[in-house]
């Protein structure tokens, strides 16, 4: 995936199986919201991710729909309310972050400036592995909605170009803003209650409750553009869900995150909880 790739216009919602590489592409990208008046039906979000699990009428039982799943719901569901994100569609500039994850670029789909986290592939590791580590994060994102969390837009799960496609936060990573700045103390305590919200919305409203384990600076965004050294006013989103772990599942885990913003209990046993996470705030 090089940076400086040229767009090519993508396929329209409804238009075909392939992912406009020749392959099929299972998942695709919601982008309208559709309320379901039936149990076998699938209720539709704009951005939710959608595995698609049959395209014929005859299994579904009706002309232009669909069978697919959403998280653990199996249901059916009118085929032009999605669209499958072909990397193709994707303009990529200049990287804007680089971590274990891989590269971040900013770039252009359908119209609108976006992050694109495209995965590094290992060249010692299966890449179906790395394809179920962004599946994973993607399914994670597309669970949550909140004015503090970065959004999923769309997610490219076709090898090797796997990849999310993320809000576009043009202010950068908070701990950029923080360095050599002497910040206000109503705009940190204004800070302070964003991160706040953001991390009770992921422990205690998201539909799964989500454990972030890496929460950090560098993994807080300011969604405006830092003009003239203003900090007032800004947006904070929390990013990089890609050590998170959904609160059912355990609170024993192996070690993750970076150790200078680990809760004491984290690095002796490697227990992670909320209460781990309101540490790192």
């Amino acid at each position: 995936m090089e940076a400086g790739h040229k767009a090519v216009p993508g396929e329209e919602a409804g238009d075909g199986p392939e992912d406009g590489g020749g392959g099929w592409n299972p998942f695709w990208t919601a982008v309208f919201d559709y309320e379901a008046v039936g149990d076998e039906e699938l209720t539709l979000r704009r951005g939710d991710l959608v595995e698609v699990l049959s395209q014929d009428s005859a299994v579904s039982g009706d002309e232009g729909w669909w069978t697919g799943k959403i998280e653990d719901k199996v249901g059916v569901f009118p085929c032009d309310y999605v669209a499958s994100i072909s990397f193709q569609e994707l303009l990529l500039d200049e990287i804007i972050g680089v971590g274990g994850f891989g590269k971040v670029y900013k770039g252009v789909w359908r119209g609108e400036e976006v992050a694109v986290k495209a995965a590094r592939q290992d060249p010692d590791e299966d890449i179906g592995t790395t394809t179920e580590s962004v599946r994973q994060e993607a399914r994670l994102f597309c669970m949550l909605h909140h004015p503090n969390i970065i959004a999923l837009k769309a997610v490219c799960l076709q090898p090797p170009n796997l990849c999310l496609v993320m809000e576009y936060a043009r202010g950068g990573p908070l701990n950029r803003a923080l360095a050599g700045r002497k910040v206000p103390p109503h705009v940190l305590v204004n800070w302070a209650v964003q991160v706040a919200r953001g991390m009770n919305y992921l422990h205690n409203e998201a539909m799964v409750p989500i454990i972030h384990r890496d929460l950090k600076s560098i993994n807080i965004l300011i969604l405006e553009k830092m003009e003239d050294g203003e900090l007032g006013g800004r947006t904070l989103k929390i990013t990089d869900f890609g050590l998170a772990r959904e609160w059912h599942r355990t609170t024993k885990m192996s070690a993750a995150g970076t150790y200078a913003w680990m809760a004491p209990e984290v690095i002796r046993l490697s227990r992670f909880s909320k209460s781990s996470d309101v540490w790192r705030c």
